[in-house]
């Protein structure tokens, strides 16, 4: 059970780390004095395109993963949490590139820290929506669904 919990975890972190939000919280890397501020040329993508982009990734899951019209109610509700969390990460992001101008080195870790904190808060919602999909599915999908996030944790997360 634990182990089960573990790898649905493991899984379900490699799917919100793939959707187009995670790369922009990324900070300035520890210690490099040549990073800076992104210019409005790097603004992260918010509104209808994060919508657009997380839409995408739940219907290429959808398809990916198989989902049968038994399994629509479970589907549903954990693409509703995808959604949602995407719109509290994209808010949260939003907020933390308008005041990333004025902070200080030590704000800007504070604030990336807030943004690692919602994730992990965003991630344990995830995972009970996750897991119930995950109750209904057959052997099959169920070795198709490890396969689908153990390929998909060892993609690159940032561009």
């Amino acid at each position: 059970m634990r182990s089960s919990i573990r790898q649905t975890f493991i899984a379900t972190t490699a799917l919100i780390g793939l959707s187009a939000f995670a790369a922009v919280a990324a900070p300035p890397v520890a210690g490099d004095p040549t990073a800076s501020a992104p210019t409005t040329k790097a603004q992260p993508t918010t509104g209808r395109h994060m919508a657009a982009n997380i839409d995408q990734r739940i219907k290429d899951l959808h398809a990916r993963l198989q989902i049968t019209a038994a399994q629509q109610p479970q589907w549903d509700q954990f693409a509703a949490v995808m959604r949602a969390n995407a719109q509290t990460m994209d808010e949260t992001f939003r907020y933390r590139m308008q005041a990333l101008p004025t902070m200080t080195a030590t704000e800007n870790m504070e604030s990336y820290a807030t943004v690692a904190q919602n994730h992990a808060q965003e991630m344990q919602k995830l995972v009970p929506a996750f897991e119930a999909l995950y109750g209904t599915m057959s052997d099959a999908q169920k070795h198709n669904a490890d396969m689908v996030f153990r390929s998909d944790a060892k993609k690159p997360h940032h561009g």
